[in-house]
C-alpha cells in the first residue's frame, strides 16, 4: 500500500472514533432529534434484502444523464434488452443517475421516464438506486443534443450535475435543486421498486474540495424533509477533505463507499468502516488495471456481506472501456478493459468474470452435481462418502474419500459453457467394477513402475506385489487408489473450498516398510485451479513417490460423448525423457527430446506425431513416458501447458517434482461407460503426472525416493484452467 494512501485510511479512521463515540453515547432525547435511521432499523432493512449486487448503469445508447433521461434520447428497448441481461447475471439492483438539467426543462416527463424505467427494472427483478448529484468530469451541462463520444477517451461526455457554472449563485441555485429533489423524492418516496437514494456521487471530485460542502449538507437536509421509505446514503470515497467524511457518516441510513484498490486495500477499508456497525454496500468498484476485478473483489465482498455494485455494464457511448487517464486515439479495443462487462452484441470481455458473477449471484450454471447418496457406503469398516468443493467462478469439484478420486471437476469454456473435463462415474459401485481401476485416484505408495517389483534399500531387499505383467504398477493392487481415506471438508483463511484427506499405510503394506502417515489437501482456488498438496512421514526408511491419475479430456464429457485427444495441443517443459524396454521400464538413459516425436518444448498436437515408427512409441503404443522437467531448482514451476482450439480450455500444470509422466489414453479399449453416458475408447483422455522417476530405486542415477524418519515428504501439483480466446 502506498505510504500516503495509508495514512489518509488512518486518519479516516482516527475520524470515525468520535463518530462513533458519539452515536453510541446519544440519549434518548437526542435521538429523537434526528432522523437517520437507528441501527436497529438500518440492519433489520438490510437483512430484509438479498445479497445485493449490480452495477453503475447507462444504456450504451447513452453518453451521459441529459442523453439517458431526455424524451428524444430516453431508450427503453435498449435499457429492457441489457437489464434482461443483467438479469441473466443475478444482479438485483442498479446505480442510475438522474439529471436536474432534465428536470428543469421537463419535469413530469423525467418523472414518467423515471416510473417506466421503474417498470423496466422491476420486470427484471432489479431494483435502483437513484443518484442526484454528482462532481465527476466536464463542468457544464445543457439539454438537447451531446456530444459524441470522443474516440478513445474515457467517459467524454459525462457531466458534473449542477454545472459549475452555476454554482456561483446559490442564492439562486439552491432553491431550484431543493425543488428538484423534492419533487423527485414525493413522487417516489414509497415506492418499493427503488431500493435507496444516492444523494450526492464523489462531493469534492473535479477540486471542488470543501467547497461541496453546503450542497451535500442541504441535499440531505431536503430529502429528510420529505422522509422517503427507501434509506439514503452519499458515499465516502475523498480522504483530503474528513469534513466531507464525517458528514456522509453522520446522515447516512447506509453506508456506502467507492474504492478501486486491490482485495487487500479494499478489505482494509471494509474492515475501518466496519466500526461503525452499519450495513455496507460499496457502490463502485472494479478497475481491473488496478487488481480491483469480478475475481478478487466481488468474493470478497459477498464474504463480508457487502453490496457489490461495480462500475460499467455495457460498453458503449461512455468508452469507460478505456481507462481514466489513458487516452487510446485509434479508438481500438484495449487489450485489457478499465470497465464494462458486455460488449453491444453481448459477448463478454472474458468469460471467466461472467461465471463469478453469476456464480457469486447464486445463478445455475449448468454444472450436473452427482448425488452423495450415491457414494455413502462403508467399506472396510469405514465411511465412503462424496464432497463438493466449489470456487467463485463457478468451477466444481467432486472428490470422494474413496481412492481420494476427483470424480468430477467443471471448467468454463470460451463460449461461457461448463464443461467436465475429467473420466468418472456416478456411483461407487460403477468404480468399483470398473476396467480402469485408476480414474481420477491418488497413487501410492509408489506411482509408475517398479520393475519386478523389488528394490532394495539400506542393504535389505523388499519384495512388492505385482499387478502390471511381472512388475508393480501405482503402488499395487490395493495401492491408495483403494483405500477409503479420512476426509475433512473446509475452507480455508482465503475463502476457498479445501478438502483434507488422510491415511496411515501401515509397515509391510503392499510390502513396503514403514509405518507411513499421508496427508493430501486439494484446494479449488479462486484463480481456476485445483491445487493438490502432498505430505508424509515415516518411522523407517522407506521409498515414496506420490502423484494423482485423472484422466482429462478438455473436450468436455458433459454431452455424453468421448471425443479424441489428439486435437489438444501439448507443450512440456522437458528436453529429456527416459526410455524405457517393452514393459515399460526405464533402462537408467535420459535421452535428449530434441528431433523426435517425443518433442513438446514447443506446442504441437498430441496427435501429430503419435503414430510415427519410433521405438518408444511402439513400445507404448503411443504416449506414456516420463519427461525430465527443465527446472532451475526446487520452487514450483511450469511443467506443461495443454489446450483444445475448438473450446479454448487451456490447463497448466504446475509443481515441484522433477518429472511428469503424460499418458495418451493408449490401453482403453471403449470397456468403460462414464458418468454421462460416454464411452471411454482408445485416445479419449489423457493423465498428466507430476511425479520422481519411475523404477528410480532400482536407478542410482536417477534423483533419490528415499524418505527416512524424521524427514516430510512433500509434492505440489496445481491444475491451473484458463480460457484460450
Amino acid at each position: 500500500m502506498k505510504t500516503t494512501k495509508l495514512i489518509c485510511l488512518i486518519t479516516f479512521t482516527l475520524l470515525l472514533v468520535p463518530i462513533i463515540s458519539a452515536q453510541r453515547k446519544a440519549t434518548e432525547k437526542e435521538k429523537m432529534k434526528t432522523t437517520i435511521w437507528s441501527l436497529e432499523k438500518a440492519k433489520t432493512w438490510y437483512s430484509a434484502q438479498p445479497w445485493l449486487s449490480g452495477c453503475n448503469y447507462q444504456p450504451a445508447t447513452a453518453i451521459n444523464q441529459i442523453e439517458l433521461w431526455q424524451a428524444e434520447t430516453f431508450d427503453a428497448a435498449t435499457i429492457n434488452k441489457e437489464f434482461g441481461w443483467a438479469e441473466e447475471l443475478g444482479f438485483n439492483t442498479m446505480r442510475v443517475f438522474l439529471s436536474s438539467v432534465v428536470w428543469k426543462n421537463d419535469a413530469s416527463g423525467l418523472k414518467k421516464r423515471i416510473d417506466q424505467f421503474l417498470e423496466i427494472s422491476s420486470k427484471h427483478n432489479i431494483r435502483p438506486i437513484f443518484v442526484f448529484f454528482d462532481d465527476c468530469w466536464n463542468d457544464e451541462s445543457h439539454i438537447g443534443k451531446q456530444s459524441e463520444p470522443k474516440v478513445g477517451v474515457h467517459n467524454s461526455g459525462w457531466v458534473q450535475d449542477p454545472s459549475v457554472s452555476l454554482r456561483k449563485d446559490t442564492t439562486k441555485l439552491y432553491p431550484e435543486l431543493e425543488k428538484y429533489v423534492k419533487d423527485i423524492i414525493s413522487a417516489f418516496k414509497d415506492d418499493k421498486r427503488i431500493l435507496l437514494w444516492d444523494l450526492y456521487n464523489e462531493p469534492g471530485n473535479r477540486d471542488h474540495g470543501i467547497t461541496s460542502l453546503p450542497l451535500l449538507k442541504n441535499v440531505f437536509k431536503w430529502v429528510r424533509e420529505v422522509n422517503p421509505s427507501q434509506p439514503i446514503t452519499a458515499g465516502i470515497w475523498y480522504f483530503d477533505v474528513p469534513e466531507l467524511n464525517s458528514l456522509q457518516i453522520e446522515n447516512s441510513d447506509i453506508i456506502t463507499y467507492h474504492n478501486y484498490s486491490n482485495v487487500g486495500e479494499h478489505n482494509l477499508m471494509i474492515n475501518m468502516l466496519k466500526l461503525y456497525d452499519r450495513p455496507l454496500v460499496c457502490t463502485e468498484y472494479m478497475a481491473r488495471r488496478n487488481n480491483s476485478t469480478f475475481q478478487t473483489i466481488m468474493p470478497m465482498l459477498k464474504h463480508n456481506k457487502v453490496g457489490a455494485i461495480n462500475w460499467g455494464f455495457v460498453s458503449g457511448k461512455t468508452n469507460t472501456i478505456y481507462a481514466w487517464d489513458t487516452p487510446m486515439p485509434t479508438g481500438d479495443e484495449p487489450k485489457l478493459w478499465f470497465h464494462d462487462i458486455f460488449r453491444q452484441n453481448h459477448t463478454p470481455f472474458d468469460v471467466n468474470e461472467v461465471n463469478v458473477i453469476k456464480s457469486c449471484n447464486g445463478k445455475d450454471l449448468g454444472v450436473k452435481i452427482i448425488q452423495n447418496s450415491d457414494f455413502m457406503d462403508s467399506l472396510n469398516g469405514k465411511e465412503v462418502s462424496l464432497y463438493t468443493l466449489k470456487n467463485c467462478t463457478g468451477m466444481t469439484a467432486q472428490i470422494t474419500n474413496f481412492g481420494g478420486r476427483v470424480v468430477s471437476l467443471w471448467v468454463p469454456d470460451k463460449f461461457g459453457k461448463m464443461e467436465d473435463v475429467v473420466t468418472g462415474y456416478k456411483t461407487l459401485k460403477d468404480y468399483q467394477k470398473s476396467n480402469e481401476v485408476f480414474f481420477g485416484a491418488l497413487i501410492g505408495r509408489y506411482c509408475n513402475r517398479i520393475a519386478n517389483g523389488k528394490f532394495s534399500l539400506n542393504g535389505k531387499n523388499y519384495q512388492l506385489s505385482i499387478n502390471n505383467g511381472k512388475n508393480t504398477l501405482h503402488g499395487g493392487p490395493n495401492g491408495f487408489h483403494n483405500v477409503v481415506w479420512d476426509a475433512h471438508l473446509f475452507r480455508n483463511n482465503k475463502g476457498e473450498d479445501a478438502l483434507e484427506l488422510t491415511y496411515l499405510s501401515k509397515d509391510g503394506e503392499e510390502g513396503y516398510p514403514g509405518n507411513l502417515n499421508v496427508k493430501v489437501i486439494y484446494t479449488l482456488t479462486n484463480q481456476n485451479e485445483l491445487k493438490i498438496e502432498y505430505a508424509a512421514t515415516t518411522d523407517q526408511p522407506t521409498v515414496i513417490n506420490l502423484t494423482h491419475h485423472s484422466f482429462f479430456n478438455l473436450n468436455g464429457f458433459s454431452e455424453g460423448k468421448a471425443k479424441t485427444i489428439n486435437t489438444h495441443v501439448l507443450k512440456i517443459n522437458g528436453s529429456s525423457f527416459t526410455p524405457t524396454d517393452d514393459g515399460l521400464i526405464p533402462t537408467g538413459e535420459i535421452a535428449k527430446v530434441k528431433g523426435t516425436p517425443m518433442d513438446f518444448t514447443n506446442p504441437t498436437a498430441i496427435g501429430e506425431r503419435v503414430n510415427e515408427n519410433f521405438q518408444a512409441l511402439i513400445y507404448a503404443k503411443g504416449y506414456d513416458h516420463n519427461w525430465v522437467l527443465d527446472r532451475p531448482g526446487t520452487e514450483i514451476t511450469e511443467a506443461a501447458v495443454i489446450y483444445e482450439p475448438s473450446n479454448g480450455i487451456q490447463m497448466r500444470v504446475l509443481t515441484d517434482q522433477p518429472a511428469l509422466q503424460f499418458y495418451g489414453g493408449n490401453f482403453f479399449e471403449g470397456k468403460d461407460t462414464g458418468k454421462y453416458g460416454e464411452v471411454y475408447n482408445f485416445r479419449t483422455s489423457f493423465a498428466l503426472e507430476t511425479q520422481h522417476y519411475p523404477d528410480s530405486p532400482n536407478h542410482p542415477n536417477f534423483p533419490s525416493t528415499v524418505l527416512n524418519q524424521g524427514e516430510t515428504y512433500k509434492h505440489i501439483c496445481v491444475y491451473k484452467f484458463e480460457i484460450v480466446k
